[in-house]
């Protein structure tokens, strides 16, 4: 009996077309539709005619989230990154083995992920698994902030033959991380902020697998869709978990921190004038301000 491995299943290469649509959009109908994906990856990495590039950029970064990931070539690109989060569905307890899922682990330990203070949303989280939260206060030192790791999970896992609901979206959003020395309100401050440029919508996972389907990937330019974008692979990322957690439950690891509302009340009174009217209401947005400064894409 021969041990040499079965030859896989395939389609035939007549199902594949690739167009163009609009002023830039690009598009693969048929088998391997993954490849659009890191063909597209180099050519916005390599950028040979300053398209993609970004004033005070600060590198490209690239959010994406897929059910699973287990595609070597795909690795390969989103490493190359200097600022990368991909969010996958809580895998199965019975996959851990799998080599593709420990090299997803081994980068998430290693790789540089994603600084959460380049969004708005993300800027006063911290983990509940580093110790007391903490209570910000007037005279608090600034929030590290919290760097997301490179691979992610979100969800709920798989336990026997029941169905669960999965992060069953296939998007990779790419762009450039940006800095300035100006809050929008005028005093000198480090800011980040995100600038969204691509996004990949597709039906493929991110397997070796899903390069013998029949798929689909398109890219978008447009602002407006890009914006939408962003806005769900944040509130992914504000819900995710570490890629191999404990749990099999959905049970987001980010919370928000609690600030000291007393302190600040007696700090602002302490900054009035004597001649005002101590019980004149404050505008309910002011504590906020006193948080953590933070400018969206865009302000950049």
């Amino acid at each position: 009996m021969s041990g040499a491995e079965p030859e896989k299943l395939r389609f035939p290469g007549h199902f594949s077309h690739a167009f163009t649509y609009g002023e830039s959009g690009a598009g693969v109908f048929g088998i391997d539709a993954l490849r659009s994906l890191t063909d597209g990856i180099d050519q916005f990495l390599a950028d040979p005619d300053g398209r993609w590039t970004q004033y005070r950029s600060l590198g490209a970064a690239m959010l994406g989230c897929v059910p699973w990931f287990d595609d070597p070539q795909l690795l390969d690109r989103v490493v190359r990154f200097p600022a990368a989060c991909v969010v996958v569905t809580k895998q199965e307890l019975s996959k851990r083995g799998r080599p593709g899922f420990e090299a997803l682990k081994r980068h998430a330990e290693r790789g540089p992920g994603f600084p959460a203070w380049a969004f708005s949303a993300l800027t006063d989280l911290v983990s509940r698994y580093d110790g007391d939260l903490p209570v910000v206060g007037p005279a608090s030192a600034p929030l590290p902030g919290v760097r997301i790791q490179s691979f992610r999970s979100i969800g709920f896992r798989k336990a026997g033959g029941t169905p669960v609901p999965i992060l069953h979206a296939k998007m990779f959003l790419l762009g450039h991380l940006w800095w300035h020395d100006e809050h929008p309100e005028g005093f000198v401050a480090d800011v980040m902020g995100f600038t969204p440029k691509r996004l990949w919508l597709g039906s493929a996972n991110g397997t070796r697998s899903s390069r013998l389907s029949l798929d689909f990937g398109i890219w978008i330019d447009d602002p407006g869709l890009l914006r939408h974008a962003q806005e769900f692979l944040v509130r992914v990322l504000r819900h995710s978990e570490s890629i191999d957690p404990d749990d099999d439950l959905f049970d987001p690891e980010f919370v928000d921190v609690e600030y000291d509302d007393e302190a600040f009340w007696e700090y602002i009174r302490d900054l009035e004038p004597a001649d005002n009217d101590p019980d004149e209401e404050v505008p309910s947005d002011y504590l906020s301000d006193l948080g953590p400064g933070h400018v969206d894409a865009d302000d950049g």
